[in-house]
Parts: structure tokens; sequence; C-alpha cells
């Protein structure tokens, strides 16, 4: 800040020619002590009130002119002098006013030592609100406490790390809720030095941190701490260091092993090798193996097959060096990224391992089975496990979900009532990595006036029975994360423009706040209905339509995907058998194929909730047409001979043949429940397991890729 910011602009001006009452008329005027003589404002001097009392004590007359009372020896300061500089020239001139020129040398104004005062007045207050922004903007937390440990300052950063409420924090000890600090602090005010780099750790948080004495006039009368949370960088540190020592048990298993291994990069080169694979090349190549190509190194092996065809080679063999021996080779993968290959060279004693690789070949078999079945288990932390089908349709649905997914374009899903779209975009959710939450809204179930307050929360007295404090929105919860839209189609238009604009700007403002809000959030939107068809009727706007419909996924209905009943049947059997101390094993085949023609309105919630509700009313093993509810209408099958042209024989017969089927059924579906585990079949059916294996021979059960009855 300079002189002119604090100068009395509003001066006395006088000329050589005015006379002693103007110049008294001009002082009560403006209420200062002295005025500038100018003629064109040029200074020619001043004169100050003292003057003029000393002329009529000595009877001037008022009229008289105060050319004699003027002072030609004027101090003067420049506009755009500095403050200090300013304060420097009145001391030296040991005056309490100075006259300020402009860049002209024309009189500008006054300054006096209140102007100064007021001046450093302001400086400091405008230097405690820098140094006040600057503690709460900085990233480290700040406390700080007087000579008697009393917590005197604090800001923002401090009450997020630590978990305190501001409002108690004020003027109380600091032992209270930082005892932890104490001894540092002490010991700071104690010598008031600076106390740096001090590691604390308490509750679930440790910090780096720093002790700084405070001083006035040359005395310590406060210290203050200054804490970094470092828990992040100490977990990464711990992680790295499992890293490594797994990396060195690891280089020690390679060194172990009896033959060859080698590691590649995705690229072939390679990363580790041990002491055999040196041996078995060390005639053909002296130079450094380590980020070599394999395929320089060991042209003999077919590398290309793992690092670029993703295939495994259980055991080939090749010639090394005049020698026999036996490669096999396997890519890498982690999280669905292939890392590298490994190799591995039998070439010591290969006629010591031949029964050792007939018992190998056994092995690999059983080892294909568990593989597979680990990859069945792996399958199910896949955000899409829980979507049972088989349906070509419904395969791509998945994978264009995926892709969509991976992108950061809006999502529009649609289909009927009951298809799982809530479940699909949480998936979206998952594999899309945003670090945000995923946060649902009913656009239907929400009532119409509480829409705005939902999705953009509101400020503190915003209304009449708001929450103190106010309320965050939908909007500002999703923020980094995913905002699913859920019954889009019923959104009033009114709500309507404000979303647009918020998927526009990405920036909102709570109602009754003025400040705006950023956020970064992806829209899935879902509907059951044709929004083209509202966009034509006036009742869905057509720019919000195209900005939420950049990536159209339609979830096939239930009745389009008569392959998948099987399946979600068998599902929900299990999960209600899970639920429940019944152990119902599943449905008939009469049922399926009821399930097959039926029209399913309500999709698969319907069809689970036909299950349930069949599954507390059947009695035995199987559930049967008659365990349905009657408004599904499946009883209605091939009708039956009439009762009265049965014969004897006739219901015999037909008697055997439903005891028979529902037998073979139970059977089947015991088999399939345990994966072909006969014992525990037997077990499940109260029978022997010697009576299971005549039954499967009389009702010809064989298994091949499942159990299935088959036909001679």
């Amino acid at each position: 800040m300079n002189v002119s910011s604090f100068t009395t602009v509003n001066f006395v001006n006088l000329t050589l020619d005015s006379t002693i009452r103007e110049a008294i008329s001009a002082f009560l005027t403006h209420r200062v002590d002295i005025g500038c003589v100018t003629t064109d404002r040029n200074l020619l001097g001043i004169i100050h009130k003292n003057a003029i009392y000393r002329a009529l004590l000595n009877n001037y007359p008022l009229d008289s002119p105060i050319r004699p009372l003027i002072k030609k020896n004027v101090v003067t300061i420049q506009k755009d002098q500095s403050l200090l500089e300013a304060r420097e020239i009145m001391i030296e001139g040991n005056v309490s006013q100075a006259v300020v020129l402009d860049e002209h040398q024309k009189v500008y104004g006054i300054m006096s030592k209140l102007d100064l005062v007021n001046s450093n007045m302001t400086v400091l207050a405008d230097t405690l609100n820098r140094m006040k922004s600057l503690v709460e903007n900085l990233q480290d937390a700040v406390i700080s406490v007087n000579s008697n440990l009393k917590i005197t300052t604090f800001n923002q950063v401090a009450l997020d790390l630590l978990r305190l409420n501001g409002k108690s924090l004020m003027n109380s000890p600091i032992d209270r809720f930082l005892p932890h600090f104490r001894r540092w602090l002490i010991e700071t005010l104690k010598t008031g030095e600076i106390q740096n780099a001090k590691r604390i750790s308490f509750e679930d948080l440790s910090v780096i941190a720093s002790f700084i004495p405070i001083r006035e006039m040359n005395k310590v009368t406060g210290a203050m701490v200054v804490l970094r949370d470092v828990t992040s960088y100490e977990i990464i540190a711990n992680e790295l260091e499992t890293t490594n020592r797994l990396k060195k048990i690891l280089d020690s298993a390679l060194e172990l092993a009896y033959d060859g291994v080698a590691v590649t990069d995705q690229h072939g080169h390679i990363t580790m090798v041990n002491q055999g694979f040196k041996e078995l090349f060390a005639n053909d190549y002296h130079k450094e193996i380590l980020g070599a190509s394999i395929s320089k190194i060991a042209p003999q092996i077919p590398s290309h097959l793992s690092l670029m065809f993703d295939k495994k080679i259980d055991g080939e063999l090749i010639q090394i060096n005049d020698q026999k021996c036996i490669v096999a080779q396997m890519p890498i993968y982690q999280d669905g990224q292939r890392l590298g290959a490994i190799f591995k060279i039998i070439f010591r004693q290969l006629d010591a391992w031949r029964d050792i690789l007939l018992h190998m070949e056994k092995l690999e078999s059983e080892i294909s089975y568990y593989r597979g079945e680990l990859f069945r288990i792996s399958k199910d932390t896949n955000p899409f496990a829980h979507v049972i089908s088989q349906n070509p349709q419904m395969k791509k649905f998945k994978q264009d979900a995926v892709i969509a997914a991976k992108s950061l374009s809006n999502v529009l899903i649609t289909g009927e009532s009951g298809t799982g779209k809530e479940l699909f975009a949480e998936g979206i959710h998952t594999i899309s990595g945003r670090k945000g939450t995923f946060i649902k809204v009913n656009c239907g179930a929400i009532p119409e006036e509480l829409l705005e307050s939902e999705f953009f929360g509101y400020a503190d007295g915003a209304f009449t029975g708001a929450k103190k404090g106010g309320k965050p929105g939908k909007f500002e919860l999703a923020d980094n994360g995913t905002l699913f839209l859920d019954e889009i189609g019923d959104m009033p238009l009114s709500l309507q423009v404000k979303l647009l604009r918020v998927l526009q700007e990405q920036e909102f403002e709570r109602i009754g706040a003025t400040k705006t809000t950023k956020v970064n959030v992806r829209i899935i939107s879902a509907t059951n209905k044709d929004l083209s068809e509202l966009v034509k009727l006036g009742k869905f706007r057509e720019d919000l339509y195209y900005r939420i419909h950049v990536i159209h996924l339609h979830i096939p209905p239930l009745k389009d995907r008569p392959d998948d009943i099987p399946l979600l049947c068998s599902h929900f059997i299990n999960k209600i058998n899970r639920k429940t101390s019944k152990n119902i094993i599943s449905v008939s085949q009469e049922v399926i194929k009821s399930f097959q023609q039926y029209h399913w309105p309500g999709n698969i919630r319907q069809l689970e909730n036909v299950l349930e509700r069949a599954f507390h009313f059947c009695q035995s093993n199987l559930i049967q047409l008659e365990h349905l509810p009657k408004e599904l209408n499946l009883l209605d099958g091939p009708a039956s001979p009439p009762l009265s042209k049965m014969t004897d024989s006739d219901f015999t017969i037909n008697r055997k043949q439903s005891i028979s089927q529902t037998e073979r059924e139970i059977i089947l579906q015991a088999l399939k429940k345990y994966h072909g585990n006969r014992t525990k079949a037997a077990e499940i059916l109260g029978i022997s397991r010697t009576t299971l294996y005549q039954k499967m021979k009389k009702y010809q059960i064989k298994e091949e890729f499942e159990f299935k009855i088959t036909s001679t």
C-alpha cells in the first residue's frame, strides 16, 4: 500500500490574498489544523491555526491577509511513496502533518499522524487476514498453544484430521484432547528451539509433527505444532517391504529349482532366471541375460505361443545343445492383463523323470478340474456374476455393459420391470473404477415437491423445518462416483431443466445457497418406458434425452430368454434353501416347460416370487405344477382321458409312470446339486450308494457334460 490510499484529499486550499477570516472559516468547515497556500495548486507554503491564534492575540484584524503568517519551509511527500517511507520523512522533519504532492508536484492532499496510524492498522489487519487464510489453506494441520498449554488457534485441516470439535477446542488444555503432544510442546516452550520431524502414533493415525516456538518481543509466549498425516505412506511402505520380502523368497526358490526357469515381461524380455537356465544356455550366449529377449537367448523355445497367443504348454519335447529337454510355459495374468510368461525347462536325468511324468499326467487332469472350479469361484467376484444366464442376447448385453463401464459417457438402460436394471447399473459402476459412491434415486417414488431438494440438497435455513447445517443432495453424495436415476421417465419437466444444466456444467447450487458446488458425476439412467415416444408427446425434454442417451443398453425380457429358465430356477431354489430349513432339490420338467411357455410380465422378479410361494407349499423334494399359484394358469396342460373311460390298467400304468418320472427327476437333481458326488446324492435321497447305482442304471442316467437321461 502507498501514501495515496491514506491521504486526506479534502484539504483547506488558500491563496496569498486570502484573509484571516477566510482561513478561520475554512478551518472550521474542514475541521483541520493547517491549510495549503497554492497558486494553480502549486504549493507556496502552509498556514497553521496556531499562527492565526498568535496573530489575533497581537490584534491582527480579521480581514488582514495571511501572507505574513505563511510557513514556506514545508515537509512534503509523494503520493506514490510507501507508507514506511512517508513515516521516515515525517519523523525526520519532526512534523505531525505533511503535504502530499502528485507526479506533477502539485498539491494532492494532507497526510497526518492519524492517517499513518490508520494505515498501519489497515496493513496489520490485512496481514492478519492473510496469515489466517494461509493457515486455513495449508495441507498440514496446525494447532497453537499459549505458555499455559491452552489451545489458542487451529485450522480446519486439524479438525478434520484429528476428528475434533472446534467449539470445545478453543482455550482448552492440550492434555484434554491431544496428550501425545504435551511432552514436545513443553520442550519447545522451555528451550525456545524447533523440534523437527517427530513421528507420533495414536488411534489409527500416524503423523509427522514439528513443534515451533512463538515469540513476542524476543520472548517465547507459545508454541505451534504442525502435523502431516503419513498413515497412507506407511501402509505403502509396509506393502513395499512385503513385496521385497516376497521377491527374495522367489529368488531363493528359483535358485533351489532343479531345472531351468525363466520369467519374462509381456514383451518377452527376461526379468528373472535361475542358475539352471544360465547353465543350459551358457555355451550359446555369453552376454547379459536379464533384459534380453528370450527369443534371442533361447530361440529353441516356442515362447511366442504364451507371449502372443496366450497359450499354456504343459510339456513339449525340444532339443537344446544336442540335449533333449521338456519345456513347459504359461502366460502370467493379473486382473485380466497379461504381465508376461514363465518358462520351465527339464533337462537333467529325463529317464528318471519318466515315471514322474506319467504320474503328473494323471495329476494334470485333476488339476484341470480344480482349475476350472477355481475359475468358476473367481467369476463370482465379477460384478455381473449374479446375472444368471446362458442366453446369447444376455451374453452380448454383459459384454456391451463392460465396454460401457470403461467409458466416461452417460448410459441409458431400458427394459421391462423386474429385469434387473439396477443390478446392471451397480455392476457398471463397479467395473468403471470410479472412486466415488454409487447413489441411486427412484424418480418415480419421490414426491415432486421434494425432488429438487433430494437431488441438490439445501442450505442452512433454506426453509422452515430445514435441517440445521443444511443437507447434501444426491449429486454431492455421488461426487466422483455414479448417480443412478431409476424410472427417469417419471421425472417432472421442471426438474428436467435443472438436471440438464447440471449434466452440461457439472455444477449446481443448493436450495437457498449462493455458492456454486462443482461435481464430477457419471449418470446411469433406467426406465421401462419409451423415452423417444415421451419426447414426441412433450413429456420429456429432447435435449435431456440426447444427453443421457449416449450409450443405450436394452435388457431382453425373460419371455425372450426361455433357455435361462432352468438356470434361474436352480439359482433361486438354492437361494431359498439357504434361508429356510427346507431342502427342496429342484422343480419338475413339467414346471420348467410351463415356465418357458409363460409370458412373465414381471420378469425375473416375478419368477423368484412364484418359486418362493411354491417353496412354502411344497411338501416333497420337488416342486410340481400343483404347488404353483393358480393365477398363472400353468395347470392347463394336455388333457387326460376322462375318468369314466379309464380302465384299472390305465390307472395302474399312469400311477407307475408318474412314480417313475418323479423318482427319475429327483435322482437327476440330486446328482446335479452335488456335481456328481454319488455318496452325497445317496445320503440326501435317503438310500444306499448301491441302490443309487441300480436306479441310475434302471433310468439310464449317465454323466456326460452333466447328468441326463439317455435312451437306448
